[in-house]
This record gives C-alpha cells, structure tokens and sequence, in this order.
C-alpha cells in the first residue's frame, strides 16, 4: 500500500479545545486515537501532559466544544482522558469520512493543533486543502511526503525515523551537555519543529518496544 503523508497545522479555535489550550498555554495534548460513531460524533483518546489534572477537567468543563470527558488513566506527569465533542468537527469529518484519511498524529499546543494525516492518494491531500479554503479554514500545509505501509525497518523504524535519530546522534543531541537542539534538528532537515519531536518519540518508542520485545 501506498498513500501521501500530510502534517498539517490550524488553530485550535477552527477544531477543538480552543479554550482548554488557550487556558492551560503550558501544557501539550496529544491525540491518541479518533473513534467516529457517526459523521458528525468523534471520540478522541487525548493524552494531556501535565501532572495538574483539577486544572485540565476544569479546562474541558469550561470549553464549549467538550460535552463530556472520562478520565481513563492518571500518571505521574500526564493523564489519558476520552473526549465527547459537543460540535460537528468539520475538517475532521472531511478527512476521516469524505477522504478515507486516517489521523497518524495529533498534538495541541499554544492555540494550535498539528496533525499528521495519511491519505490513500495524493490527490485528497488537494481537495482537503481546498475544501478548508473555501470555508475559510486556515490550514497551513506544512509538509507533503509518499508513504509506503512496508516502509518499516530494522527495530521496526521507517525510514525517516531512523534518518532522524542518525542526525540526533551524530550532532550530540543525546550528549551530556547536549550539543544540539530540537531545533537544530528541525532547521537541518528543513522541517518543523512539532514534526521533529513526533519522530523522535515514535521512533524512540519503536526502539524500546523492538529491543526490549515488549510487544512480545
């Protein structure tokens, strides 16, 4: 199988938990699963990673676009919660529904949400992108790339996760002190700087599930 990877990035106001992210400006939501029941209902699994848990359900009961939320799992520095969505998410239902698409990732953070979208065709990449300019969504396109479900390599790394983890490693960023940044990474690979933590976590992951055989 092939398809065409999309990360994409818009403002929380024009999705969900606008008002959660602009009250809790510090903390980081990571979406870890999307159900859809219908067209119009979603249920997204949300990581919040903070170990302030009174002032993330106090954000959802606050936020218009939560009609209920369920704490799953607390830990020590992030809590996983199930969200109802009280509106009709309308970018969601157009990739989710409209487009076949599957949402690989999804962080908040600071009023915005980045997502990274997989599409069975390239060319739903287009539509989607216009279909949010002709409602005035302001979607930033960010990063285009092919993908390729067998992509999968030694440890289970696709290709670009271990092509990031190379440069981590050969630029000091795991030394102690370290000798170069996230950043450094995102400026030397001409990506963003959300799309260069999602690939050192995933790929991070993949090697503690591989080596370790915790899938076993």
């Amino acid at each position: 199988m092939t398809g065409t990877i999309a990360e994409v990035a818009f403002p929380a106001d024009e999705f969900a938990l606008g008002k959660t992210l602009d009250a809790l400006d510090t903390v980081r939501f990571d979406i870890e699963q999307v159900v859809a029941y219908n067209r119009n209902q979603f249920m997204p699994f949300v990581w919040a990673g903070t170990d302030d848990r009174l002032g993330v359900e106090t954000a959802f009961e606050a936020d218009e676009s939560v009609r209920d939320f369920q704490l799953i799992g607390g830990f020590e520095a992030e809590s996983l919660y199930r969200l109802e969505w009280i509106k009709d998410i309308e970018l969601l239902t157009q990739i989710l529904v409209e487009e076949n698409g599957t949402v690989l990732t999804a962080s908040g953070k600071d009023d915005t949400w980045y997502l990274q979208l997989l599409f069975s065709e390239h060319d739903a990449v287009t539509r989607t992108h216009e279909y949010c300019r002709r409602r005035g969504i302001d979607l930033d396109l960010q990063n285009i790339h092919e993908f390729s479900k067998g992509r999968t390599g030694r440890y289970g790394l696709t290709e670009s996760q271990r092509r990031t983890l190379q440069l981590a490693y050969d630029t000091g960023y795991y030394s102690v002190p370290r000798n170069a940044s996230a950043t450094d990474l995102a400026d030397s690979l001409g990506v963003t700087h959300q799309s260069i933590s999602e690939k050192l976590r995933r790929g991070h992951s993949n090697l503690v599930r591989n080596t370790l055989a915790l899938n076993e």
